[in-house]
Formats: C-alpha cells, sequence, structure tokens
C-alpha cells in the first residue's frame, strides 16, 4: 500500500510550518522516514483562540512519526534536547509531538496488527522518504478481536483509575494535598491509557501528562477541552499536575492548594465521563 503525500487539504501556512519542522529535525538527525499521522493528516484539528487573551484555548499538534534505521538512533531523537528546543521556537505556531522508533521495531508491530501503527500507515501522510527502508504490509485484525482486545483493555484501565480516584478523595478529605496531587495524576494516567489502547492498542512509556494528552487529542479532538490553556492560572494549574508525579512525592518545595487541587479534580472526573462515553461508542463500532 503506498502512503499518502499530500498535503493540499492543509492551509499554506500550516504547510510552512511543517516543512520548517521537517527541516528542523533533519538538520539534528537523519531519519529515514518522516510522517505525519493524527488530526492534522486526518483533517480534523482544533485550534480554539480566546480573543481576550491570544492564547489557544485548545490546540491540535502536528504529530510526526520519526523513523530511523537503529533503536539507538530513534533513543537518540527522542532524548535530544537541542532539537526540542529548536522545535519550541516561537516562529513555530503549532506545536510539533514527535514520536521516534526504529524501522525494524515499527515492521514488527505492523506485522502483529497492532492498529496504532496500520492506521498510520493507512492514513499518515509521508513527508520525508529516503527510501532505503519500506514498511510491511499490514495484516488487520478482525472487527472482533478488535472489539475484544478494546473492551478488555477498556475494563482494565478503567478500573484502575476508578480505585485511584476513590483513593484521591481520600486523601483530598485528610487535607494530604501533594498525595493527592500524586495520585490525581495517575487517574489521568490511567484514563489516558484506556484511550489510548481502546483507540489504537498502542500505548508509549511515559508518565507526561502533556506528552499523553497530546497522543489522546490526535485521535479525538473532544479531548482537548478537558485541560483549557486559555489563561495562565490554566497552564499553572496543569503544569502542577504535571508535576505531580516526581515533585508531589520527592520534592518537599512542592506546593498546590486545596482549591487548585479540587479544579484539577472537577476536569479530570470531565475526562472520566468523557473516556467513557467515547470509548464505549468506540468499542461498538468494531462490531457494526
Amino acid at each position: 500500500m503506498k502512503m499518502k503525500t499530500s498535503l493540499d487539504h492543509l492551509p499554506e501556512q500550516k504547510i510552512h510550518e511543517l516543512k520548517r519542522a521537517v527541516a528542523t529535525i533533519r538538520q539534528f538527525v537523519e531519519p529515514q522516514m518522516i510522517i505525519l499521522f493524527g488530526s492534522y493528516a486526518r483533517g480534523d484539528w482544533v485550534e480554539d483562540l480566546d480573543p481576550d487573551t491570544l492564547q489557544f484555548r485548545y490546540q491540535s499538534d502536528f504529530d510526526l512519526l520519526v523513523v530511523m534505521e537503529t533503536r539507538q538512533q530513534a533513543c537518540h531523537v527522542e532524548q535530544n534536547d537541542r532539537l526540542s528546543q529548536a522545535l519550541m521556537k516561537p516562529i513555530q505556531r503549532t506545536p510539533v509531538s514527535v514520536i521516534a522508533e526504529d524501522i525494524a521495531f515499527i515492521n514488527r508491530r505492523i506485522s502483529n496488527s497492532q492498529y496504532f501503527y496500520i492506521d498510520i500507515k493507512r492514513e499518515g501522510i509521508m513527508l520525508h522518504y529516503t527510501g532505503n527502508f519500506t514498511l510491511d504490509e499490514t495484516k488487520e485484525l478482525t472487527a472482533l478481536e478488535r472489539h475484544l482486545l478494546a473492551q478488555e483493555n477498556y475494563d482494565y484501565w478503567m478500573k484502575n483509575a476508578d480505585e485511584f480516584f476513590i483513593t484521591y478523595t481520600f486523601m483530598v478529605s485528610q487535607n494530604f494535598l501533594s498525595n493527592a496531587a500524586f495520585l490525581l495524576h495517575q487517574v489521568t494516567e490511567k484514563l489516558y491509557s484506556a484511550i489510548l489502547l481502546v483507540f489504537t492498542r498502542y500505548k508509549p512509556n511515559s508518565h507526561d501528562l502533556k506528552k499523553l494528552g497530546g497522543r489522546v487529542a490526535g485521535i479525538e479532538s473532544e479531548f482537548l477541552t478537558v485541560f483549557p490553556m486559555g489563561t495562565e492560572e490554566e497552564r499553572w494549574r496543569f503544569k502542577l499536575l504535571r508535576k505531580g508525579y516526581v515533585d508531589a512525592r520527592y520534592k518537599p518545595s512542592y506546593v498546590i492548594t486545596k482549591e487548585e487541587l479540587e479544579w484539577l479534580g472537577a476536569r479530570v472526573e470531565y475526562l472520566q465521563a468523557l473516556t467513557e462515553r467515547l470509548c464505549k461508542a468506540k468499542i461498538a463500532s468494531y462490531l457494526e
């Protein structure tokens, strides 16, 4: 199956930004392929600008799969701080989210019917290609197999999220706020895991809620509404939640108020309801 290469569905400004992002990546590494996937590949991206603050409340990322020859090279891409900083320069108006994998890893996943990579091959747009390697032919799962796997993952991760949320609520009631922040981070991570596995059967090995949230929003733009970023206070509160995984447990300097926690808790409850509704619809769709 030949991959798409056309960006004609995108505005000219977005095409220029993508070309800059590809050029930036190639300044630092030598990728075999760079593939655009997610909302900008499908054409359902979202940008919601607050007219008062001129900050985006919600904004889809450019999701890029950078394919390298070896695993060592792929690790270097994701750990390259200079590349990450270059992709965050003000000239780059649209955030760029990068996954880097080696070609052998991706082809194993395609051969094993992991539909995150199958969907990238089917829906993605090739932005850069050396011609040195090819993606394997896809082996699709049956609709019933997809349904059963999605239901199994949904049941496991939602149960975990529910249990952690109960413990979070108790910690807040006892005024154990740092521990509550860690638990709320875990609830969010588990909900994101449920979404990613139900929709794609793939979950990156990361605890970074910004990265996981970007992946989720690339699947379904409605998830962008969970943590609005239109004001400085909203961005600060989300940052406190992101820091809940490490700082809330290990750094005495970490401070979060009950008001901040309760606001975040309400956003996570909204995420929980959204996850339940959209995941159940997706699971049912596999048998339609």
